[in-house]
């Protein structure tokens, strides 16, 4: 299954939503880090219900859409 989500760095506070299918808008109150990919799986695995580790990063755009894809 793949999981697209376009992640807003630095905003007012954290928010997760769902646009349709499997689209997602992150709102993260912090900067982009070297592990926002970590982050990222992280609440996806809780969010979702899927296994950290069946979570595996395809591709992240200029625009910020983050691409994953889910084993399960």
């Amino acid at each position: 299954m793949k999981i697209i989500i376009k992640v807003r760095f630095d905003s007012t506070y954290p928010k997760f939503e769902k646009v349709f299918g499997n689209k997602y808008i992150l709102y993260i109150p912090e900067p982009q880090t070297d592990k926002s990919e970590e982050f990222i799986k992280e609440l996806l695995s809780r969010k979702l219900g899927i296994i950290k580790e069946n979570i595996s990063l395809i591709e992240v755009t200029k625009d910020g859409e983050w691409s994953f894809h889910s084993e399960d």
